[in-house]
């Protein structure tokens, strides 16, 4: 009955079924915030969203029933678990404060897309890169800030009053937006500001920035590789026969030792001996 179940629930025609119902969730979401939508439609709308997150809950349950505990290994499954725990309170008891969370359901596309899904891990993958890269850019970012402080805090105190204002100033220097605003302020006061901030774009945008593209290419590369996909398929294949291995060892343990206590209790106590 297992079995047959996660067939269905595993295959193909059910989950194209789910990834529909989703956009189609989407699409009620969307309609739902138009301001010209007449209170009787709006309620239609607010139904349908009401039966689509029921069947989304009843689906989570029927794939955690078929799948046991390999569910709960299976990081999409995970995620398409924590979308729909998070986003359904919202629904099912229409608390306005909570409805917001409806709109985290669509990232269910992400699971449910294969080409997606890659995407999403090659992100997830390069998360530890890009933390690093993340600390080198604050770091860079705070001794800028504090040189630009003590430097052009009298004359400039918009800008660079104190060392969060300079941070934000040198966050917008960073992005190119408005900065030659920012710059014209500054060189207003001291003609020589360009070497600070012809420095910081260099190092910061032009060189910083351009590692979080390097990380992700690197991993995206990765991620798309067969050769990868196949080990991945292989260790996961491998924790499911060694999980496999394991019960069928404790069960055998179990037996063994039932067996034991049935052939003590037949020979009985040492004095009958």
């Amino acid at each position: 009955m297992r079995d047959r179940l996660a067939t269905i629930v595993n295959g193909d025609r059910f989950q194209h079924s789910i990834l529909a119902l989703i956009f189609l969730n989407g699409i009620i979401l969307a309609v739902d915030v138009m301001p010209e939508i007449s209170d009787g439609t709006r309620q239609v709308l607010q139904y349908m969203d009401r039966v689509i997150v029921w069947i989304f809950i009843v689906e989570i349950a029927l794939r955690i029933i078929a799948n046991g505990r390999s569910f709960f290994r299976d990081g999409w499954s995970l995620f398409d678990f924590f979308v729909v725990a998070i986003s359904a309170p919202g629904t099912v008891t229409g608390i306005s404060a909570l409805r917001i969370l409806r709109a985290l359901r669509l990232l269910r596309v992400l699971s449910g897309v294969s080409q997606l899904r890659k995407v999403g891990e090659a992100l997830v993958s390069a998360v530890p890169g890009i933390s690093w890269v993340i600390v080198l850019l604050l770091l860079i970012n705070v001794v800028s800030a504090i040189i630009g402080t003590n430097l052009f805090s009298e004359e400039v105190p918009e800008y660079f009053g104190d060392l969060f204002t300079s941070m934000y100033t040198l966050f917008m220097v960073m992005t190119l937006e408005d900065w030659p605003d920012i710059a014209d302020a500054v060189l207003a006061s001291y003609p020589w500001a360009w070497i600070y901030f012809v420095s910081f774009i260099l190092v910061a945008t032009f060189t910083i920035m351009n590692l979080f593209v390097g990380v992700i290419v690197a991993v995206m590369d990765r991620e798309t590789s067969d050769y990868y996909h196949l080990e991945k398929a292989y260790r996961e294949h491998m924790r499911d026969d060694i999980d496999s291995i394991r019960q069928n060892i404790e069960a055998l343990v179990e037996r063994l030792e039932a067996g034991e206590d049935a052939e003590a209790d037949d020979r009985g106590p040492p004095e009958e001996r």
